[in-house]
């Protein structure tokens, strides 16, 4: 067999893997600037045509048919017949009103994505940008932050304590939420067990956030809360059927994150389980992508953050005490890893 040319190579092996990725960037201010001219809203509205969005937003015909047709182009739109409707996707993920809108996450995060510009200087110097490691700016983070991914994580929550059998199996647990955030997983939990009672532990101004959502869901009185530093406040030994690390070891890093699994499960009673929301890398740290893109995020804004795969995980839940381990896939891409003491 004849050899193939180098270019006859080149037209065989096509550019379409590194443009995608270039354009990534793209699609991601495309689905943030929809989203903030209301445009799914919009169309779930009635408003289906280029000429009623131009007519609703004041806006140059020729630039909303060049948008919308850029949204159906990435798969958050369909197109028939000239009208534009939502995918099932965009209906329940991207509508002002809906449980689970993802709006304020989208939106939300420039101080995050400000500092996607470091990126160059954080992988050669191996450090979080200086910026993140003031205490204003992660507290005006971490506000914005834990508003903007209340709604996936609670409905993570929801699916997990179906899964755990929260409400019927298990019923009037004592749930520690460390790191409580708004209390998605938590006020999920509380909400399938009314009997439940809930310590909440997180700094004040964060804790103001979650007593307005537990104040939304009516659970105000299963809820106990605890100002401070999840790692330096005091908690009874021996005392809890659930705690609740709910997308917290990977801003900590490896050893941080096992005195904080001891520390679970020295407060929980025998039987009494661990919950460890994270996103999962698979044990060859070949993919999911998703994962791997996090970590960048850790590397940017963190000292010693990573993403763990589902080996470390069970290995460092073994090591601290947990008799049984198990992993529990809630709404993409989260997944639970689950010890029980």
């Amino acid at each position: 067999m004849a050899s193939m040319s180098g270019k006859e190579k080149s037209v065989e092996i096509q550019p379409e893997l590194i443009l995608n990725i270039h354009y990534g960037a793209a699609r991601s201010k495309i689905l943030q600037t929809a989203v903030e001219l209301g445009i799914f809203t919009h169309i779930n509205e009635g408003q289906t045509s280029v000429e009623k969005i131009s007519r609703v937003l004041g806006s140059n015909h020729r630039a909303i048919r060049i948008f919308l047709d850029a949204l159906v182009g990435m798969g958050v739109l369909a197109k028939a017949r000239g009208a534009y409707k939502l995918t099932a996707e965009s209906k329940q993920f991207l509508v002002r009103g809906e449980s689970q809108y993802l709006g304020q996450f989208l939106t939300g995060t420039g101080i995050a994505q400000d500092g996607w510009q470091h990126l160059t200087h954080a992988v050669k110097k191996g450090r979080q940008i200086s910026e993140f490691a003031e205490v204003g700016h992660r507290t005006t983070f971490f506000k914005e932050l834990v508003k903007g991914i209340f709604p996936t994580s609670f409905a993570s929550g929801v699916i997990l304590g179906k899964k755990l059998g929260v409400g019927k199996t298990l019923k009037a647990q004592k749930i520690l939420d460390l790191g409580c955030g708004a209390a998605p997983w938590s006020i999920a939990m509380a909400m399938a067990d009314q009997a439940s009672k809930v310590v909440a532990v997180d700094f004040p101004e964060i804790l103001e956030i979650a007593q307005a959502h537990v104040k939304r869901f009516h659970v105000n009185r299963q809820f106990e809360w605890r100002p401070g530093d999840f790692h330096e406040v005091k908690f009874e030994k021996g005392t809890y059927d659930l705690v609740i690390l709910g997308h917290i070891l990977h801003g900590e890093g490896e050893l941080p994150s096992k005195k904080l699994i001891k520390r679970a499960h020295e407060c929980l009673k025998p039987g009494g389980k661990l919950l460890i929301a994270e996103f999962i890398a698979n044990d060859l740290k070949s993919g999911p992508e998703l994962p791997f893109l996090f970590a960048i995020n850790m590397l940017l804004y963190t000292d010693g953050g990573d993403v763990f795969t589902t080996k470390d995980l069970k290995r460092w839940l073994g090591l601290c005490g947990f008799k049984k381990t198990s992993a529990l896939a809630v709404q993409y891409p989260v997944t639970v890893m689950v010890g029980t003491k």
